[in-house]
């Protein structure tokens, strides 16, 4: 349910899924990516912790502060702090590449108010491109893939995706193997 890289995925639809279309892949970004709004998210839960001793460390009394002040800046806080793992959880869970038989589904996701989708028919996909940058993405393996389609333009974008030059490979593999069964061979 949470994997970033499953292939074959069991129980899963999508919306416009054509009955005997199969899911050969599912793609999220590399759950390491997730590691920024976690921490923002944490350092914001733990700002109530760190508020008193700070001001006792400059002199000043919290006991000056009206109570309901501080039970509003409390209830804020943790709002935001909320609102920060909720978004960053969303963002990662909702923005998903499935590849089927018959084509590339990528769906993004900002949440609340957007939610883009593009298709890729497999058998027009011509070329795949996979960048793997920086400490991070070396060790963790993680990257970029993009697929290109007949129109020599970038169709679909695939960010911080798990094993990209495999995933690189795999859709030039499907593609070769469906633009065969279209043109009957």
């Amino acid at each position: 349910m949470f994997h970033a890289y499953v292939e074959n995925p069991e129980n899963l639809r999508f919306e416009g899924q054509s009955p005997d279309e199969k899911i050969l892949l599912l793609l999220r970004a590399h759950p390491i990516t997730n590691i920024p709004w976690i921490f923002f998210s944490l350092v914001f839960f733990l700002v109530p912790f760190f508020v008193p001793r700070l001001a006792a460390f400059f002199g000043f009394s919290l006991n000056l502060i009206p109570d309901t002040y501080l039970l509003a800046f409390l209830i804020i806080n943790y709002l935001i702090s909320l609102a920060i793992a909720f978004e960053g959880f969303l963002y990662w869970y909702f923005n998903v590449t499935l590849i089927t038989a018959q084509k590339i589904i990528d769906i993004d996701f900002e949440p609340v108010l957007y939610k883009g989708v593009d298709l890729a028919p497999l058998p027009k996909i011509e070329e795949t491109d996979s960048k793997t940058a920086g400490i991070f993405g070396t060790f963790f393996n993680f990257g970029n893939v993009s697929v290109q389609t007949a129109g020599a333009t970038v169709a679909i974008e695939m960010k911080n995706v798990p094993k990209p030059a495999i995933v690189a490979d795999l859709i030039l593999d499907w593609a070769g193997v469906a633009h065969q069964h279209m043109r009957g061979i």
